[in-house]
């Protein structure tokens, strides 16, 4: 009777084992459109998302130069020169204007509550 269980219980520790390395291909789940960070790319301001949900979203900037966030009122929002900084967005749009070297660039970035 023994001898019926060992292939059984050689297929659990199968499983076991290679459960981990095919769900790592799989990858990350993709982030909570209402927390998903912002990164810009100030040489072009190039967007890794242009359209997230109303919330609290950490920005950062990658290159020489500044951003300046402003809302569909014309409102400044957020003015990062460099590093990392939160912007709470609301449903809305927002222009993202990337300053390098006296030379302005923009992006639209628009936030849009779940289902809308």
């Amino acid at each position: 009777m023994a001898a019926d269980r060992r292939p059984a219980a050689w297929h659990v520790v199968i499983l076991v084992c290679f459960l981990p390395t095919v769900s790592a291909c799989l990858g990350d789940p993709p982030p909570d459109p209402a927390s998903a960070p912002l990164e810009v790319v100030l040489d072009g301001c190039g967007l890794n998302r242009d359209e997230v949900a109303p919330g609290e979203h950490e920005v950062s900037v990658v290159g020489e130069g500044r951003l300046v966030v402003t809302d569909a009122a014309g409102q400044e929002v957020l003015r990062l020169p460099d590093g990392t900084s939160t912007l709470a967005t609301t449903a809305q749009t927002y222009t993202m204007t990337c300053v390098v070297e006296g030379e302005e660039t923009t992006a639209t970035l628009t936030s849009v509550a779940a289902g809308g």
